[in-house]
């Protein structure tokens, strides 16, 4: 089998053999200021920048006769959830399999496609299986909660109503 690899259109190696390609993000912050563009770590009082202020320079009051100052405006970071992706191909079992982590990154949640093989005593000979996290499955990388068909919460349940993006 031949594989080729590519990013962003590129052609950068190809794999022979068994092979793993993966994607390690560095996401060292969660929150970001939408106002000044700050680092934020959430605190108890509300969201600092690395320096510890929770004053923002580029806060923009709706009232004509504020001082100019006011808290950050925090913005979740695109993709900081993910510790990593990555795709694995295995010939010996004729299995592509999918990962990826979230929160603790010892695990990851796996999707794997692999075909029976063709003289296997069984009906299922030559189909392809998927195979799916659900809940409630022995040693799970985090809780999955059903929210609709097909489509799970990861961690905690959802909530009854939307919450807002308020400090801890």
């Amino acid at each position: 089998m031949f594989a080729g690899l590519t990013v962003d259109g590129t052609t950068v190696n190809s794999l022979d053999e068994d092979s793993t390609i993966k994607l390690i993000f560095d996401a060292d912050t969660e929150f970001r200021c939408s106002a000044c563009g700050a680092d934020l770590a959430e605190t108890p009082g509300g969201f600092d920048d690395d320096n510890g202020d929770n004053e923002c320079p580029a806060y923009q009051s709706d009232e004509p006769d504020a001082d100019g100052t006011g808290p950050h405006t925090p913005e979740r970071v695109a993709l900081s959830w993910c510790n990593s992706a990555g795709i694995r191909t295995d010939e010996t079992d004729d299995a592509i399999t999918l990962s990826l982590s979230t929160g603790d990154p010892c695990g990851a949640f796996t999707i794997t496609i692999r075909r029976v093989p063709d003289d296997a005593d069984s009906p299922l000979a030559g189909r392809l299986l998927l195979h799916l996290p659900y809940p409630d499955q022995p040693m799970p990388h985090d809780q999955l909660h059903p929210l609709h068909p097909g489509t799970f919460v990861i961690g905690r349940p959802a909530p009854a109503t939307r919450a807002h993006l308020t400090a801890a």
